[in-house]
């Protein structure tokens, strides 16, 4: 008689209501009154019978809402829900993620019944939820370094539910992927199978912007739009999203155009690094600090905030101070990349170049698939004169920025090897940083053919015009480097005249100045030289390279005029002037207008 009285006062209530209730508070962000509703739903279905899994998620998701995390996993746990239903599973994996307890996460998706865990062709719902476990996943194995099972788990997840963006952005932000293989990926994506035409076409503009991070935006390959007649409208809507200046600023940013990609950046919160980037290039100091600061103040738990204070310590010099809050950084996200790269460029600005290749390695690590921690070991390897190596970690750059095998063939002969060095990283590179970067290794290593020939192959990939006056003022060194070669192989003419073009983008420049007045030396025209060295000596007096070249220019002028002796140094007479003759009778003089009546001599 008293469960069915129990029964009776449960069906007055309306448990549908109740759940509405529950996402209505949800998305208004009153958790306590989400909970309230969500623990009265779930107390109304277990009075009937079982709570179902959909009422104890919401109850769960209200608790983690709340702080409340391993309350939120006990409630799911104890009924065992986590092993028949993903959305509890996602949410007990979510708790102990928070709970810093990503082993114990993975535990729990080991537990779930295995053909939960398969997508279905015809319940996109369900491959939804468990894309959202995937993702979650995927951030346990990267908390547990287990970075290659974490990119197979996020790829799963983009397989399962095309629209899971956060699967694609971890992904990329991991650079777990080359780009051919990102590409790839995302070409192999059912995007039509699970969502409609116009909604596609959004879709597969975005990713394919997203992954070309690291190429310029005249250079970007856009997929042509579907047949669909809304496409315009669609690419209309998604140029005005906030999304879409972040991957153009990206671009930009990657193309070396940072006050443009400055200026594309909308939102004012969001893509930090990339803000970070372009202020540290720019030598914005001032609005670096201000822009850290409010970070700091607004969002102390992200990594992002005390990326940009070191950032920032990097800009004004000083680099201590960098790594400390670096340190910070890595300690809340050990995962990214960027921070250890800028931890090795602190230590290689101080000269410190073991410490920079310790911290470029650990960066190697964690971005597999990108092209820039092995550029810089390279460098730095170039500095440490080691070109065998460079060459090495430099073709390996090439190698991921194309997305090609960078597995090196068996050499027999290593001295036929070490001859091809500089010729493997030239087949290889399809990017104008890395090229220059090789051009300038191979100068140092003294193989001024190679270091021409890649320089030369950084400015055709560098500019879209053979006239080299449109190159931008960043590429002035590579024009300074070819220079410099040209003149190490015998040919100052040509040394000058990529010299005189450096100093067309970066005008008055000491050091090019200087060479330039070294090709004229070597080409006998010694005032000519001297001039450029007296212009590189005014605007940098402790320039050696000019003060010396200067003094052999004056040397050599005083041993040529030697030769010839006192005698036979030219004499300049005169010009001739014509005198008027003396007037017979004295003119009267005629009075001063100057009023010489106030002059004195004192002092007084």
């Amino acid at each position: 008689m008293a469960k069915a009285e129990s029964a009776a006062n449960v069906e007055c209530l309306n448990i549908d209501f109740m759940r509405y209730l529950v996402k209505q508070y949800s998305e208004l962000g009153q958790w306590t009154s989400a909970f309230f509703w969500a623990d009265a739903a779930a107390a109304a279905g277990s009075g009937m019978g079982q709570a179902s899994g959909d009422d104890i998620w919401l109850l769960a998701s209200a608790m983690l809402a709340r702080g409340e995390l391993h309350r939120a996993a006990h409630a799911v746990t104890t009924r065992g829900l986590h092993k028949r239903h993903l959305l509890c599973l996602g949410v007990v994996m979510r708790a102990f993620l928070a709970a810093k307890e990503p082993a114990t996460a993975l535990n729990m998706l080991e537990e779930c019944d295995p053909a939960l865990l398969e997508p279905r062709n015809t319940d996109q719902t369900h491959n939804r939820a468990l894309a959202g476990v995937l993702v979650w996943q995927a951030k346990a194995l990267s908390c547990l370094e287990r970075r290659e099972a974490a990119a197979e788990a996020l790829a799963s997840a983009l397989r399962a539910d095309c629209a899971c963006y956060e699967a694609l952005d971890l992904l990329l932000e991991q650079h777990a992927l080359t780009p051919r293989q990102e590409m790839d990926l995302i070409e192999a994506l059912p995007i039509s199978q699970q969502l409609s035409a116009a909604e596609g076409i959004l879709v597969r503009r975005a990713y394919h912007e997203r992954i070309q991070r690291y190429t310029p935006s005249s250079a970007a390959a856009i997929p042509p739009p579907m047949d669909c007649p809304m496409s315009q409208e669609v690419e209309t809507v998604r140029s005005r999203t906030l999304e879409a200046s972040s991957c153009l600023a990206r671009r930009l940013c990657g193309a070396a155009k940072w006050r443009q990609a400055l200026a594309a950046l909308r939102d004012p919160w969001g893509c930090v690094p990339v803000r970070a980037a372009c202020l540290v290039e720019l030598k914005k100091s001032a609005e670096l600090f201000s822009f850290a600061h409010t970070l700091v103040d607004a969002y102390p738990q992200e990594w992002t905030s005390w990326f940009a204070v070191g950032c920032y310590y990097y800009l004004i010099g000083k680099s201590e101070f960098a790594r400390r809050y670096l340190s910070k950084a890595k300690s809340l996200e050990p995962g990214a990349g960027c921070v250890w790269l800028l931890y090795g460029h602190s230590f290689a600005r101080d000269s410190e170049h073991d410490q920079a290749m310790a911290a470029y390695f650990k960066a190697s690590q964690l971005m597999t698939g990108c092209h820039l921690p092995p550029l810089y070991v390279g460098v730095e390897c170039s500095l440490l004169n080691n070109p065998t190596m460079c060459a090495k970690f430099l073709a390996r750059a090439a190698a991921l920025d194309h997305g090609v095998d960078c597995s090196e063939p068996p050499g027999p002969d290593p001295e036929r090897e070490n001859k091809c060095r500089w010729g493997s990283v030239h087949a290889l590179v399809h990017n104008a940083h890395v090229a220059h970067e090789a051009g300038a290794a191979a100068f140092a290593a003294g193989d001024f053919r190679a270091a021409r020939t890649l320089l030369l192959r950084a400015l055709d990939i560098a500019r879209d015009e053979k006239d080299l006056d449109e190159l931008d003022a960043r590429w002035a060194p590579t024009l300074d480097a070819l220079g410099h070669a040209g003149r190490a192989l015998g040919r100052p003419n040509e040394g000058l005249t990529w010299h005189t073009r450096a100093l067309s983008l970066r005008p008055a420049r000491p050091q090019t100045l200087a060479a330039q007045a070294l090709c004229l030396a070597l080409l006998g025209r010694d005032a000519d030289a001297a001039r450029a060295a007296h212009a590189a000596l005014a605007r940098d007096p402790d320039l050696v390279v000019a003060s010396t070249l200067l003094d052999a220019i004056l040397e050599r002028l005083d041993a040529s005029q030697a030769v010839f002796g006192n005698d036979e140094i030219p004499q300049f007479p005169f010009p001739e002037v014509a005198v008027p003759p003396t007037p017979l009778t004295p003119a009267t003089p005629r009075h001063d207008r100057t009023n010489t009546s106030d002059m004195s001599m004192s002092f007084d």
